[in-house]
Order: structure tokens, then sequence, then C-alpha cells
């Protein structure tokens, strides 16, 4: 492996790991150039700058959660997954530190939950997620500035028993926040990467009937009590990367040429798994 790749960049990320900077609600976007980042499912990333040109962007995002039934793997196990975009882990965004990220969250009529999003890299009103909640049919546009560089969350966070339910059914993702001046190594060199690849490891709690089969239910809410069980038991039936077996295969696999430089991006939003 040390022949494929020159150097290895992964950012490791759970809830809470990352700290946040204060908020500064002085900050202003006006006059600031806008431009839009097209998100992407997982395991690649948006297109973006390695190193930011010019002054701190206005970075539009939108995301549409989506409710919906997917297997997890070959053996029938399926789960109410909740996702934005529709992907587990949902897409990351990529900008660069004193951007501001404006995200236009969308929640269509036909879920049938409210939903929000906490993230990481922002301060006050819960990450966002006070100020963010949505029902079905309902969509709402958050703008905070990404004033810390680093790898950091996101997922629902509706309250209660509900934000880790949302969480291990797939609703989080992350965000990156590249410093200005591009990434360095250790002796303050500029890294570049050829190639990005995002990862996000995902555990399910997946409940049983009587015969040891996996139960199935006609809503996303029909499960949660029986979902709820599992968690506390702190052992998941499923762990996956990108929401199921062999989702990094195929058109997905994490492939590179001889000589390239890759960054990993690894995220794990409900429980350390690092050795």
């Amino acid at each position: 492996m040390s022949n494929l790749f020159q150097a290895l960049v992964s950012s490791c990320l759970v809830l809470g790991l990352f700290s946040t900077a204060n908020a500064q609600s002085s900050s202003s976007a006006v006059g600031l150039e806008r431009v839009v980042q097209e998100l992407v499912a997982p395991p690649f990333l948006p297109a973006h700058e390695q190193v930011a040109t010019g002054n701190p962007k206005v970075v539009q995002v939108r995301m549409v959660i989506e409710e919906k039934l997917i297997d997890i793997d070959q053996s029938g196990a399926k789960i109410w997954a909740m996702t934005f975009n529709g992907s587990v882990p949902g897409p990351i965004i990529v900008v660069h530190q004193d951007d501001y990220v404006e995200l236009t969250l969308v929640n269509p009529k036909t879920n049938t939950l409210l939903h929000n999003i906490d993230f990481h890299a922002s301060t006050g009103a819960l990450g966002g997620g006070e100020l963010t909640k949505v029902a079905p049919g309902q969509e709402v546009v958050l703008r905070f500035k990404a004033t810390k560089a680093g790898v950091f969350e996101y997922h629902c966070a509706p309250g209660g028993t509900m934000v880790p339910w949302h969480v291990v059914s797939g609703m989080n993702g992350a965000i990156m926040v590249l410093p200005r001046d591009g990434l360095k190594d250790e002796k303050g060199k500029p890294v570049k990467y050829d190639k990005a690849y995002y990862i996000g490891e995902q555990d399910f709690y997946l409940p049983k009937d009587d015969k040891g089969n996996y139960k199935q239910y006609a809503s996303p809410i029909a499960g949660i009590t029986d979902m709820l069980a599992v968690m506390r038991t702190l052992t998941p039936t499923h762990v996956v990367f990108n929401g199921s077996v062999g989702a990094l295969t195929g058109d997905n696999a994490l492939t590179a040429n001889v000589g390239d430089t890759v960054l990993f991006i690894h995220a794990q939003a409900n429980r350390d798994t690092r050795p």
C-alpha cells in the first residue's frame, strides 16, 4: 500500500469530537461573491478548490430530506432510513475557513416526520438545529460562517430520543472546512491531493421477531419503540460503510493510480470506533 499512496490524510469524526469556534454576530455576508456547490453522493466530494482564491464566499447548497426504505445487506435486512439527499451518510459539504455556508433544507410533503440539521461547524441555536425545524412540505434557509478549519459532523437533532434515533437511521453527514491556504503536513509544507474519498461508517440497530428474522415496518415511526430497545443494548446488528454491505464496490470503488496522494475522510456520527 505504501507504493500506492504517497500520503494519507485521514479525518475521523464522532459526535462531540471537534470543538467549534465562537460565532461572530457582527460578521456579515453582504457583498460577498455567491457560488453554488452541487452536492454529490458519497464516497465522492463536490468540485472544490484545495486553496481558496480571493475573498471569502457565500457557498450555497441545497439538501432534500428523504425517508426511504433501504436494503442493508443481501439477506433481506432493511431499514427505514432518514437521509439527507437520499444517501447514508449525507453528502459532504466542502468550504474554506471564513466562507459562509448557506443551506436550503427541504422536507418534502411525501415525508412523515419533522426534521432539522445541527452543524458541528457552527455555534448557537444547537448548530442551527433550533432554526431549521421543518415539517413535511416546508423548507428553510440557514446561513452560518465557517470560522474554524476541520472536518465536522452534521446530523438531524429534533430533540430527546429522536436525536439518536434519527442519527442511527442514517441522518448524518460531514462538512470539511479547509484552511484558506490549503492543507499542510507536520512540517508546514503544502499537501495537495490527487483524489479524495468520503467514507461514512454507520451502525444500525435492527429489531428481530421471535424467530430471529429482522422485522419490517410500514413507516419510520412504526419501528421506533423496537429500535430504541435494540439501541439501548449498545450492540449494533450491522456496521457498514456508506449505508450498506458492498456500497464501496463497483462504480463506488475507491481507486487510485500509483503515486497518487489520496485524502480519506472517515465519518462516524454515533460512536467512537477508533482502535
